[in-house]
């Protein structure tokens, strides 16, 4: 709760009749602290203390230097304000608040400023595999001018292959299940029901054949449920957003995997997918 402009001079009323602070801060519903805070600045200027945007401390100045460290890590990770002071404290050992390294992504445009307030999102369960390799998730998704399949570890959120091409095909398919291939034995694979994934009569398609072969499990989702490919859908909301700040699909993939640091992976040790995946890879 916040004072309101009469539930404060009850506060400062009730401080005045000799109650504590903690029987003052139920009148607001507000803490101790916050009580002894604007009873200390009655006490110092004898006048009600005025409460609002813009009263508290002015903000330090954003120097030029500060401008261009945030500009230089942005365009290597390109991430959010409360990754970036991370990586800026680590890599060069300087400590910025996330809220000044969100107001200078806003001065550079690399940040939309909410309109509306946005609420703490609620924890939720998440579900993924405890070991790489275990279960990929694959699909296709045009952007507008091409498509795109992606292979994505459940364990780790490594990409294994990216195919950017001109049409959705089995032949395409396969190819990037061989290349997601090279970094391991897969145990199972999980897509929706796709025609370049399967056939729509009840013999195998050349995409389930290919799986049989190499002994890799296929996992088809319901019908209407995408969540159930969840990870996969995720990510591609990120490859529109980052993909054109790249001038290859090597590089793209060489930040996604080894650069960005993964929210859903260790945060606090800021973990990229390839550190996840070879942590979370079985020992042989």
């Amino acid at each position: 709760m916040k004072f309101t402009k009469k539930s404060l001079v009850e506060t400062l009323k009730a401080k005045s009749d000799g109650k504590t602070s903690y029987q003052a801060r139920k009148i607001a519903d507000v803490s101790d602290r916050r009580v002894d805070q604007i009873w200390e600045e009655y006490l110092r200027t004898g006048e009600i203390p005025v409460l609002g945007k813009d009263v508290g401390r002015p903000m330090i100045p954003i120097e030029e230097w500060e401008r261009k460290l945030v500009k230089k890590f942005y365009e290597k990770y390109r991430v959010s304000a409360s990754t970036l002071n991370r990586l800026i404290g680590r890599d060069e050992n300087v400590h910025m608040s996330h809220y000044r390294v969100h107001k200078i992504l806003l001065e550079l445009g690399f940040a939309k400023k909410k309109e509306k307030f946005q609420a703490r999102k609620i924890n939720w369960v998440r579900y993924e595999r405890r070991h790489s390799l275990t279960a990929v998730h694959i699909d296709w998704h045009f952007t507008g001018k091409m498509w795109v399949f992606a292979v994505i570890d459940d364990a780790s959120r490594k990409i294994l292959a990216l195919i950017e091409c001109d049409s959705p095909t089995t032949d395409a398919s396969i190819r990037g299940m061989i290349e997601a291939l090279k970094c391991g034995k897969i145990k199972q694979c999980i897509s929706d029901r796709g025609s370049q994934f399967m056939s729509n009569m009840n013999c195998y398609s050349r995409f389930q054949e290919f799986l049989a072969k190499q002994g890799i499990q296929h996992i088809k989702i319901k019908i209407k449920h995408p969540q159930s490919n969840g990870k996969i859908e995720k990510w591609f909301g990120c490859y529109d957003k980052h993909r054109k700040a790249f001038e290859t699909r090597e590089k793209f993939l060489h930040w996604y995997n080894d650069l960005r640091p993964h929210r859903s992976l260790r945060f606090e040790m800021l973990e990229t997918p390839s550190q996840a995946f070879e942590r979370k890879r079985r020992k042989e």
